[in-house]
């Protein structure tokens, strides 16, 4: 029997999602050249790119990224996966994602960015990483 390779769990969490939370990226793609959605979401919203940047899984990001993700898709609180990456200093997570084109001037519900979450948890390189990608996104590098 051939495994569904879109099925969820409980959490709403499909295999590509837990291979991002652990950063397989053989098994990312394996998984993608299998049929899954790389945009499928868990019940709060997220996706795999979310889960690979909140677990510091650059291989991954940068394996989902190559395969067409989104690169700012928004949870049920608006996070995007930059945010997700500054909350846990994940410095080569961010560059990653900025280098993709991530916005670093996106906002939550709460109004909160990722330079905001990078400040509130004390990542200071990853702080001005951000600053710098805010500047120059507004043309002030």
């Amino acid at each position: 029997m051939v495994e569904n390779v879109n099925t969820k769990d409980k959490h709403g969490h499909t295999p590509l999602i837990e291979a991002a939370k652990t950063g397989d990226a053989e098994t990312i793609r394996d998984l993608l050249n299998r049929g899954a959605d790389m945009d499928a979401r868990s019940e709060k919203g997220k996706t795999a790119l979310h889960y690979a940047a909140a677990n510091g899984k650059a291989a991954a990001i940068k394996t989902l990224l190559e395969a067409g993700a989104e690169v700012d898709p928004r949870d049920m609180e608006w996070h995007t996966p930059l945010m997700l990456a500054a909350n846990y200093g994940c410095n080569e997570c961010v560059e990653t994602l900025l280098t993709a084109g991530a916005d670093p001037l996106a906002k939550m519900k709460l109004g909160n960015t990722a330079l905001t979450y990078a400040e509130a948890n004390g990542h200071p390189d990853t702080l001005e990483l951000i600053t710098k990608a805010q500047r120059a996104k507004a043309g002030n590098a």
